[in-house]
Formats: structure tokens, C-alpha cells, sequence
């Protein structure tokens, strides 16, 4: 496991600014996840969070989608030296949270420990991997007091 902070963030969009405690909130449950992960790569992510907007163009550009989506992870090859980047939507994350009666900042942290995952090898493509992420998730974010974000 890496020493020193698991992520850096980047508040790109206003309205994130208005969350108190967004940052120590997604790092809190982004080390929980880099406890339980076993080895991680080196370095902190870069966790940006933007608008719409931003989400959609890098959804188009990178993935062939012209929507926007709550998340998206990007890792970085080997050589870079840190994992990579995680940028999530706050429109979109906003919505989600909403229709969900759930916190925007534990719904934010959430999303910030999926992409960190991703970040780390992790995916959910075949169900006994989604089954592993989903346990990692709901463990280090359970470990800052957030609620399964898998529970019905």
C-alpha cells in the first residue's frame, strides 16, 4: 500500500464548493478502500469533480458516449506513477442522490471509492468481480459511517 494521501481533488464546478466536507469525506473513504484493497498502485488519484458538461465530453471523447454519466474513471498507464484520474458530474451525481434520498456527500463519496477501485484493477464486467467491488465498496464506506449504497 501507498504512504501519504490516496487522492487529490479538484473542485472544477461551484456547487461542489457548497458540500462542507467533501474532500475529507471522499479521502476518509477512499483510504478505507485503500486499506481493504490489498496492494494499490503508487500515488494519489486525482479526483475532479465538474458539471455535466465536462462528464459528457469526456464520456464522448473517450468512450464513444455523448451523455453525460455520474462517473468515469481513466487509469493511468504504469509508467505514470499514480493511478490515474476519476471525474464525477454533479448534475447527474446531484440527481442520483436526490432520487435516492440519500446525502449528495455520501453519494459523491461513494462514486469517488468506485472510481478509485476502477483506478486499481478493479470492474464489475462479470458478476462474481462486481460481487468483489461491491463488497470493497460497501466495506470502506460503511468503515466513515455511509450506509450501503447496495442495500434496497
Amino acid at each position: 500500500m501507498t504512504d501519504g494521501p490516496h487522492a487529490e481533488f479538484m473542485l472544477d464546478h461551484a456547487p461542489w464548493t457548497e458540500i462542507e466536507g467533501l474532500q475529507a469525506r471522499c479521502a476518509h473513504a477512499i483510504d478505507a478502500a485503500a486499506r481493504l484493497a490489498g496492494p494499490i498502485r503508487e500515488g494519489a488519484a486525482v479526483i475532479l469533480f465538474a458539471n455535466d458538461d465536462v462528464v459528457r465530453g469526456l464520456n464522448a471523447r473517450f468512450r464513444g458516449k455523448d451523455r453525460p454519466t455520474n462517473v468515469l474513471s481513466f487509469p493511468a498507464p504504469q509508467s505514470e506513477g499514480y493511478p490515474g484520474d476519476v471525474a464525477l458530474a454533479y448534475e447527474t451525481c446531484a440527481r442520483e442522490a436526490q432520487g435516492r434520498a440519500i446525502a449528495m456527500i455520501d453519494h459523491a463519496a461513494h462514486l469517488a471509492v468506485h472510481g478509485f477501485l476502477h483506478l486499481n484493477g478493479f470492474d464489475h464486467e462479470e458478476e462474481e468481480d462486481a460481487q468483489v467491488m461491491e463488497r470493497l465498496e460497501t466495506e470502506a464506506l460503511s468503515a466513515v459511517g455511509i450506509a450501503d449504497p447496495y442495500a434496497d
